[in-house]
């Protein structure tokens, strides 16, 4: 009775797994196709039936994951800030034991490449997604809690510090602003190591007031 039941459930895990990765392929298809057609022809261009003609797959295989063009748009999203909590996961790592300033620098730096990877993409997800959606409402709560663990671990305990959260308030919402600013709204005549090094600056230094 037992090997038949651990038969039974092997050949279940058999029929379940090309089904997920079928699954897999044809989100990320779809994804793929909406980045292609965003960048190509713009917001207006994006039409459900569009995106399952460039991805290869049924409209209704698109539908059975997406709804409609804000799902994608969401789905995106959530794709780029999951890069992101990965990203500041490997810098926390790195630099675990490091000074604060230390730190601030990396978070800084590893934000600001992270969105310079695709910048005509990231901005047209936040002209399109609302700014409370779900993801990221959760994502500056996380943000927030990298901030505020760093910088009340690190902070030297003979200096006077301000409200803490009022400070990681504060340094959170400049270090978004000014990651996204160096990549979308960059002066011409201002470089991105002359961005990221003026960022780090303003901040350290409203640290340091």
């Amino acid at each position: 009775m037992t090997g038949e039941v651990i038969r039974m459930s092997t050949k279940q895990l058999e029929r379940r797994e090309p089904k997920q990765l079928r699954a897999r392929h044809t989100v990320e298809a779809v994804l793929s196709a909406a980045v292609r057609i965003l960048k190509r022809e713009g917001v207006n261009g994006l039409t459900t039936n569009r995106i399952a003609e460039i991805a290869g797959v049924s409209i209704g295989s698109l539908y059975q994951y997406f709804p409609d063009k804000n799902a994608i748009f969401a789905a995106l999203h959530r794709r780029h800030i999951e890069e992101i909590d990965r990203m500041i996961h490997e810098v926390l790592t790195r630099y675990a034991a490091s000074e604060l300033h230390s730190l601030i620098r990396a978070l800084i730096e590893a934000m600001i490449d992270a969105h310079t990877k695709d910048p005509e993409l990231y901005e047209l997800l936040a002209a399109e997604v609302p700014h409370r959606a779900g993801s990221t409402e959760e994502f500056a709560v996380r943000l927030h809690g990298v901030f505020r663990l760093a910088i009340s671990s690190r902070i030297h305990k003979k200096k006077k510090l301000r409200d803490l959260d009022k400070t990681v308030f504060i340094v959170t919402n400049m270090v978004e602003t000014l990651s996204h600013g160096a990549t979308l709204r960059r002066p011409p005549n201002v470089s991105l190591n002359e961005a990221k090094e003026e960022a780090v600056r303003a901040v350290l230094a409203y640290l340091n007031a």
